[in-house]
C-alpha cells in the first residue's frame, strides 16, 4: 500500500495521489463523515456490502463505487478484496467533468492493472511531482472508461446541479437548462437515479455547505447564503434533517 505522507502536497498539487493499493482481505471500514478524499474502490474478489450516504448496495466481483471527499460510507463482508485509490483533486474539475458524488461502475478492463502499475510507480523512485502526473493519468483514463457514453439527461442535470448549486433553482430553470420539459425532466430523473431532482439539489448543497463548515471561516449565515438556501432557519432546519445537527454542531465536531 502507497500513501503520501507529505502533507505540503496537499496544499501545493491540484491532484494529489493520497493512497493506492488492495487489500486481500478487507476489514470492515466506517467513515461517518466521508474519507476526506475522493476515492475509487472496486471488488476485485468475493462480494461485499456498502452504506453509501445511507443507502445500502451489494458489490461483486468486477463492480465498484466512486465517492466524492464528503459522501458517509461504510463497506463490509466475510471474505472479499478490494483494489482501490484515493486521491485530491479540485471539486470544480469533477463537477465539469460530470461526476456525481457517488457513481456506481463496472471496472473496466485495465484498471487492475493500471492500479497495479500506478502503485508499483508510486512505491519506487518517484516524486510528488510525478505521482500527481501519474495518477493524473490514472483518473483520465478511469473517468473516460466510467463516463464515455453516459451524457444522459440525469448526467446533464447532475452536472447542472454541481456547478449552479448556490443560485434559487426550480424545476422550470433546470429543465429549460437541460432542454426538456418539467414532466420529462423529472420522470427520466427519478427513473436513472431513484431520487427526484430537488431532493438532488438538496443533497449537493448540504455537501457543499459540510465542506464550507469544516474548511473556510465564512459565517453559517453567509454559507447557507453561499449554498441556495434562502434563510438561516432553513439552512439549519435542512442541514439537521440530513446530518441530523445543526451547522453550529457539525463546525464544532
Amino acid at each position: 500500500m502507497f500513501f503520501e505522507i507529505n502533507k505540503e502536497a496537499f496544499k501545493s498539487l491540484p491532484i494529489v495521489l493520497n493512497t493506492v493499493g488492495e487489500t486481500p482481505k478487507q476489514d470492515r471500514v466506517c467513515h461517518p463523515q466521508g474519507l476526506g478524499f475522493n476515492e475509487i474502490i472496486w471488488i476485485r474478489r468475493g462480494v461485499g456490502t456498502f452504506n453509501i450516504d445511507g443507502e445500502t448496495t451489494i458489490l461483486e466481483e468486477g463492480q465498484g463505487i466512486f465517492m466524492r471527499s464528503d459522501v458517509p460510507h461504510e463497506y463490509y463482508g466475510e471474505d472479499f478484496t478490494t483494489g482501490w485509490c484515493t486521491f485530491s483533486i479540485p471539486e470544480e474539475t469533477l463537477d465539469y467533468l460530470g461526476v456525481p458524488r457517488v457513481m456506481r461502475f463496472d471496472v473496466p478492463r485495465f484498471l487492475d492493472a493500471e492500479t497495479d502499475s500506478l502503485h508499483e510507480f508510486a512505491m519506487g523512485d518517484s516524486t510528488i511531482i510525478t505521482r500527481s502526473s501519474a495518477v493524473y493519468s490514472y483518473l483520465t483514463d478511469f473517468f473516460s472508461a466510467v463516463l464515455g457514453g453516459r451524457d444522459t439527461l440525469a448526467v446533464r442535470v447532475l452536472r447542472l446541479l454541481e456547478s449552479r448549486y448556490g443560485e434559487p433553482l426550480t424545476l422550470d430553470i433546470i429543465a429549460k437548462e437541460v432542454g426538456t420539459d418539467r414532466f420529462s425532466l423529472c420522470r427520466s430523473f427519478m427513473r436513472e437515479r431513484g431520487s427526484s431532482v430537488m431532493e438532488e439539489l438538496k443533497r449537493i448543497r448540504i455537501a457543499k455547505a459540510k465542506r464550507f463548515l469544516k474548511y473556510s471561516s465564512e459565517s453559517i449565515e453567509n454559507i447557507g447564503h453561499m449554498c441556495g438556501f434562502e434563510s438561516p432557519s432553513y439552512f439549519a432546519k435542512r442541514f439537521r434533517e440530513i446530518c441530523g445537527c445543526t451547522p453550529t454542531e457539525y463546525r464544532k465536531e
